[in-house]
């Protein structure tokens, strides 16, 4: 499949991971670990901080599938919105150490954890939109085409290409107005990972400060 699974899909495949199907989890790490690290070292800019996020972000789905609420939007934005979250407590409690060292203002690191956050949402929104909306985009903004040469290109009319740009533009003024998720719950017991894409996780279960509240149902399940 593509990325624009059916919902029934996407249904099906939290009901086989509430289940503890491990061949679900094989699965679901083939479909989207290319997507959760690339937003991981979009925020972080760092190739071990986003294995190691990459790592707590299906920990903690294979912990938590029954977080995931099909009402709210697919399965694949869910795991987008998991991993921006994961990705960005991380960055911040780098920051936050660094500042203690350095001396930098909480307004200063604020803005840097606000800049990556967008930025990583702004990066999946482009490739999550229809391919005409993107192909739009990339045209007049990454090669400088006008309306004239991008509707050309597409072979549609100008005033097509103008309504592509239009809400490709709209789908990417959303990247600066969305809302930081709860804290996510950490898994106790992270599972490996199914492929060896994403380094196995540590023994020793790591627990980012503030995460008291009890984790949600499946706590504690292993492969």
């Amino acid at each position: 499949m593509g990325h624009d699974a059916s919902p029934r899909w996407d249904r099906r495949m939290q009901q086989r991971l509430a289940h503890g199907e491990a061949a679900a989890l094989g699965e679901f790490y083939d479909r989207f670990a290319s997507l959760v690290h690339s937003l991981a070292h979009r925020v972080l800019d760092d190739e071990d901080a986003a294995d190691r996020v990459t790592r707590e972000v299906f920990a903690y789905i294979w912990e938590h599938p029954d977080s995931y609420d099909p009402k709210q939007g697919t399965l694949r934005s869910w795991v987008a919105a998991v991993t921006r979250h994961q990705a960005v407590q991380r960055l911040r409690q780098t920051e936050a150490a660094s500042a203690r060292d350095g001396g930098t203002e909480a307004a200063e690191i604020e803005q840097k954890i606000h800049e990556a956050s967008t930025a990583a949402r702004a990066d999946y929104i482009v490739t999550s939109m229809p391919a005409p909306l993107r192909a739009a985009l990339e045209l007049a903004y990454f090669q400088r085409r006008d309306y004239r040469q991008t509707a050309a290109d597409l072979g549609v009319t100008e005033d097509e290409a103008r309504r592509r740009l239009r809400l490709g533009l709209q789908l990417l003024s959303t990247a600066h107005h969305h809302q930081a998720l709860p804290p996510a719950h950490r898994a106790a017991h992270p599972p490996r990972a199914p492929h060896s894409r994403v380094p196995r996780p540590p023994h020793t279960p790591y627990t980012a400060p503030g995460t008291s509240a009890p984790p949600g149902p499946g706590h504690g399940r292993s492969l």
